[in-house]
């Protein structure tokens, strides 16, 4: 998405961030994954997160810094994902085993981030 910099995998693409951003060409992949939040649409819940660190149990989460980036992007989320004020939206997630989904952390709705942005 030009306006936000989005970028959605192609339907059925089932490799990692790391492997998405090889594909693009991005030079500098570790501080994409360390600076850019990214995350996942499944379910009817969206999750974002930044961060590396493949210990079990780490906490991948978004930063103060990073939630204007998340906020700018809810309507990209709506036009492309169709989420509504009430998705759960949750700002990171806890490490676990590679190939499953990990345990989402800091759960918030739509609603709740988009207000978050009128306060500020």
């Amino acid at each position: 998405m030009p306006d936000t910099g989005l970028t959605v995998a192609p339907a059925g693409f089932s490799d990692g961030h790391t492997e998405m951003l090889i594909r693009l060409h991005y030079p500098q992949v570790r501080y994409a994954m360390d600076n850019f939040p990214r995350g996942y649409f499944m379910n009817g819940d969206l999750c974002v997160y930044t961060g590396h660190d493949m210990t079990p149990g780490a906490v991948w989460e978004i930063t103060s810094e990073q939630i204007d980036t998340v906020i700018k992007t809810i309507p990209d989320f709506r036009r492309v994902f169709g989420v509504t004020n009430e998705t759960s939206v949750y700002l990171g997630v806890r490490v676990g085993k590679v190939g499953e989904v990990w345990e989402k952390i800091r759960r918030t709705t739509i609603k709740t981030l988009e207000k978050q942005n009128n306060v500020m």
